[in-house]
């Protein structure tokens, strides 16, 4: 099986899952915070709850421009509290 090479930079929607339990202005400024840090071109696209409502997804488009950026902001994201998934 062959490795898909990836071309950066590359435009792609993220999107964010965080428990309910934090509030929805708290989790935008949290990812937001971790997306400047990585010096990640991003904008908001919206919000979703799951459902049962224990979960919201945020939608962000995002700017990244190599393998290491990509894995920077991964690991800058993976730290937002209530974070539970990333995809």
């Amino acid at each position: 099986m062959t490795e898909k090479k990836v071309n950066y930079p590359q435009n792609f929607d993220i999107k964010l899952i965080i428990a309910a339990e934090i509030p929805q202005e708290e989790a935008k400024r949290n990812i937001s915070k971790a997306l400047s840090e990585s010096k990640t071109v991003h904008s908001f696209v919206n919000v979703r709850s799951s459902g049962k409502g224990n979960y919201l997804s945020y939608c962000y488009n995002i700017d990244i421009e190599s393998k290491e950026h990509l894995e920077r902001t991964y690991a800058l994201l993976k730290a937002i509290p209530g974070l539970k998934f990333a995809l």
